[in-house]
């Protein structure tokens, strides 16, 4: 019997020792396994940011418990947002080195007390809306703006309204920012000591979007910039130029209006630059121009409006641009073609009311005209196609000869011009140069 219990005790011992050495395995596999789950989840929630959760808002105004921006801009952290109510803030420079959106109410001012920048942002991905901005310092030395970016992406200005500042905006170095619907008037009173109204150096894909811009030296200021939207902006009442660019390639403006500007728009040294929709109007003046093309080549104009300016566009140095579907309303020149200009096509504009269609100095040419409606063509359409059977001689007898020698202009509608004009009629041979449109419309395009 002793042996019999023995033996039976030592098979529930096996067993059970069995069973626990089971259980203890099962164990270590599901601890293994809760293990490489924490591990797994670890790793998830490591790869995403910081949850918006962990962002605050933080409040300004003169009876909350921060009453400055410069000291909520100090207790912010990247992600949070700064919200200010209405009230007049004279903080001096506002460096900002955090990704932050600052957002303001109605009525809020902030004064930079002319130090430096108002507003320097020097964080990526930094948000400022509903803003007044005055106040910039003046320095001969360093070009202190209402808004200063510096090596940033992704940053946004949206709805401020900036004064008394000698840069509006002023972007160096940035990547896909966008500045919308904001307005910029300067105290430029000449073009030494003037600012920009928004102004971008060696920055790319960046966004200006409905912005105006008033009293700068120049509206807009690009240089080494590309792959930019220019679109909807309103540039007027600027000592120099409504915009200005240099060693800009790859760029479009759409939509902009240009206007009453001291010398129009000016581009240069660039390529690829898509220009359509635009309004340059009232750029008048001695040298004014709607637009200067200096040294462009392999681009377009299309459905611009050009009225009311001394010279429409200029051209000088350019090559392979289009010319198609624009007005040249009003002017004193529609086109004034140097004689470097070489191989562009005009083709199915509107040339009205302007003392001087074309312009040139030089004898001949490598540039295609065809299918513009001309108000002063003379010809007719006897098999009513509405495409003239006769060529239309682009330019006149004294139109080349103001070309060579300006001050002849001081004749325009003299007797003696009336009689070239009349001699010219009967013996076209005396226009000097052969720029013609082998196809003139008879009615304008719409």
């Amino acid at each position: 019997m002793k042996t019999q219990s023995l033996s039976k005790s030592k098979c529930i011992y096996q067993n059970t020792n069995g069973n626990f050495k089971l259980n203890l395995i099962n164990r270590v596999i599901l601890l293994g396994k809760s293990y490489s789950f924490a591990i797994f989840f670890f790793i998830l929630i490591s790869s995403f940011p910081i949850s918006p959760l962990s962002s605050k808002t933080i409040s300004v105004c003169t009876n909350c418990t921060i009453k400055t921006i410069k000291s909520a801009i100090a207790l912010s952290q990247n992600g949070d947002t700064i919200k200010i109510q209405s009230g007049v803030y004279k903080e001096g420079f506002l460096p900002i080195t955090k990704s932050i959106s600052i957002i303001g109410e109605t009525g809020v001012v902030i004064d930079g007390l002319k130090e430096k920048h108002v507003l320097g942002v020097y964080a990526n991905g930094v948000h400022i809306q509903n803003l007044k901005v005055i106040g910039s310092g003046i320095s001969d030395l360093s070009e202190f703006a209402g808004v200063h970016t510096e090596k940033v992406k992704d940053c946004y200005f949206e709805n401020l309204t900036l004064e008394d500042n000698v840069y509006g905006f002023y972007l160096a170095e940035t990547t896909n920012c966008t500045l919308k619907n904001n307005t910029s008037i300067g105290n430029a009173e000449n073009e030494v000591l003037g600012g920009n109204g928004i102004h971008l150096w060696s920055a790319s894909h960046n966004k200006i979007i409905g912005n105006k811009l008033k009293k700068h030296r120049d509206g807009i200021y690009l240089e080494f910039s590309e792959h930019l939207e220019i679109e909807r902006n309103e540039s007027e009442e600027n000592i120099r130029y409504g915009m200005h660019f240099m060693f800009s390639n790859h760029n479009q403006f759409n939509k902009n209006i240009f206007k009453n500007n001291s010398a129009g728009v000016a581009v240069m040294y660039s390529k690829e630059i898509i220009m359509e929709e635009n309004e340059f109007l009232d750029n008048w003046g001695e040298s004014s121009n709607g637009i200067l093309l200096k040294d462009i080549a392999d681009s377009t104009l299309s459905k611009n409006r050009f009225e009311g300016n001394t010279i429409a566009v200029f051209a000088d140095g350019i090559t392979n641009i289009n010319f198609r579907n624009n007005d040249f309303i009003d002017n004193g020149w529609g086109i004034k073609i140097l004689g470097n200009t070489d191989y562009n096509k005009i083709t199915d504009n509107n040339f009205i009311k302007n003392v001087f269609d074309i312009s040139t100095n030089t004898k001949s040419t490598t540039n295609l005209f065809s299918k513009n409606y001309w108000d002063h063509y003379e010809g007719y359409d006897l098999d009513k196609d509405q495409i003239g059977d006769i060529p239309h001689k682009t330019i006149h007898f004294f139109g080349y000869w103001i070309a060579v020698y300006p001050f002849l202009m001081v004749l325009y509608e003299s007797p003696v011009v009336l009689f070239l004009h009349g001699i010219e009629k009967a013996f076209p041979i005396v226009t000097p140069i052969e720029f013609e449109d082998q196809h003139p419309r008879m009615k304008e395009r719409i």
